[in-house]
């Protein structure tokens, strides 16, 4: 029969079901050889039981307990009183070490939430158990100044936050507590060679400009493209709502509905979509010139360095008395970043990793409903992106038999359960298609799943053992 239990030295006495948890009689057999108090070697005899209940890692998406009747000794030499060691229990939280590893390697992945409901404790435990986690990975954390440095900000819990990521290899590298000008320094201080870094790329904060010219002086500050050509989409748009304003209730909801079009390039809009603008913009002089102004603009992008430099300077002359307050932030901009704007014309790289880093920052927040700062910046550095699952097929048979099952299965599976194993409810990135038994009386049987390999293990154990027996497969 399947070892349920898998660990080490215990022997299963009894399992059953109660509600929505599985309870696990079991007991451990190996003895201990000395006292844990005084150490003398065969000495002791025993001095009673004492039932302790543990949390184990869930199973079938039910928590499990097990029920251990252990074992008390007495030491003749010293008279101390004992409970024997258990092998694979973690006696200051309860549980088994298992579920301690299995809430370690969720609490960067999924909400603390989810991952109490499926162990069955406290979110507490599971915060405390992150917490040490986290700070054991942090204390283990040396990153490495990259080729290009992007630097970025985002706002969570009311508060912003700096962002620094490799742009070249796309990686994030650390997340400060706040954006100012010190702590940002500070942190890069903390390199000795900072040689390797051949540019820097920012947004349009002026202590980011001033940190990279004292630290990094004579390296290029690029400013992203997309924090620019973004102003230019914010002008065209203004001169859009001050108009409508001047417009019936009826034609503002349709400009609304409508402005997608007055930020697409000219080259990216179908047929009907142009034909549309079209009829709009002859209608609308103003709209018109503002659109022009704002194409225009974009255009200086797609120029060689020289011509750039020559359209970048003349373009704010073109800017009729009636749409320059729609676009003063941009010829600001464009003044006073001069010199940061058109490096990108010598070294054309983009923070746009780095502002989607910020939206995944976010989504983390905001899935968390109040993770504290150190949780977040833990799940932006460490947790694994890669989201593919590997599926194993775990049934020997032919290879063709293997191949169908796999192309049957991953579909209905995947979209199923995602990547999710079908046991203890965690997020994996390699999965494995099991057959499952019923584990208690009266269950029923469960058709083929996505399992961990923990999980898997736990149903398959006369695989790993070498040994015949009536357990699933």
């Amino acid at each position: 029969m399947t070892d349920i239990l898998d660990l080490p030295g215990w022997q299963v006495t009894a399992k059953h079901k109660s509600g929505d948890e599985y309870e696990i009689e079991a007991e451990y057999t190996v003895q201990p050889r000395a006292c844990t108090k005084c150490g003398v070697v065969g000495n002791l005899y025993r001095h009673g039981t004492k039932p302790i209940s543990y949390r184990d890692s869930p199973i079938r998406g039910h928590h499990v307990r097990i029920i251990a009747n252990v074992q008390r000794y007495k030491c003749r030499e010293c008279g101390g009183t004992f409970i024997q060691p258990l092998a694979g229990i973690q006696d200051d939280m309860r549980m088994t070490e298992r579920c301690v590893a299995f809430i370690k390697d969720q609490c960067l992945k999924d909400t603390f939430l989810r991952i109490a409901d499926h162990v069955g404790c406290d979110d507490k435990t599971i915060r405390n158990v992150a917490g040490q986690y986290i700070s054991q990975i942090d204390a283990n954390y040396h990153p490495a100044l990259p080729t290009w440095l992007g630097i970025d900000e985002t706002q969570i819990d009311g508060k912003m936050r700096c962002v620094i990521t490799d742009v070249g290899n796309r990686k994030p590298i650390e997340m400060l507590a706040d954006r100012d000008k010190l702590t940002l320094a500070g942190w890069l201080h903390r390199f000795r060679d900072r040689s390797m870094v051949k540019g820097i790329a920012i947004d349009m904060w002026r202590p980011y400009r001033d940190v990279a010219s004292a630290i990094f002086p004579g390296l290029p500050v690029v400013i992203d493209k997309f924090h620019v050509v973004r102003m230019a989409n914010l002008g065209v748009d203004r001169t859009r709502i001050r108009l409508a304003k001047a417009k019936s209730k009826a034609i503002g909801r349709g400009w609304m509905r409508s402005k997608t079009l007055l930020v697409k390039r000219t080259s990216n809009l179908s047929e009907k979509q142009g034909f549309n603008l079209r009829m709009w913009l002859d209608n609308e002089p103003e709209i018109a010139e503002s659109y022009r102004l704002k194409e225009a603009f974009f255009d200086i992008y797609d120029m060689p360095k020289a011509e750039a430099i020559d359209a970048y300077s003349a373009w704010p002359a073109k800017v009729p008395s009636s749409l320059r307050a729609d676009y003063k932030p941009l010829m600001t901009a464009m003044k006073n970043w001069r010199p940061e704007i058109l490096a990108y014309f010598d070294h054309p790289i983009s923070n746009g990793y780095t502002e989607a880093l910020n939206g995944i920052a976010k989504q983390i927040n905001r899935a968390g409903r109040g993770y504290s700062y150190e949780v977040l910046r833990a799940r932006l550095l460490f947790k694994d992106m890669d989201k593919t699952t590997t599926l194993k097929v775990c049934e020997p048979a032919p290879l063709y038999e293997i191949q169908r099952k796999k192309r049957e299965l991953r579909d209905t599976l995947l979209t199923q359960d995602g990547n999710r194993c079908r046991s203890c409810g965690g997020v994996f990135r390699s999965l494995e298609v099991s057959y499952l038994k019923p584990f208690v009386s009266g269950e029923r049987t469960i058709p083929a799943v996505l399992l961990c390999s923990a999980c898997h293990r736990r149903f398959h154990t006369e695989k790993v053992k070498d040994h015949d027996s009536d357990s699933t497969r």
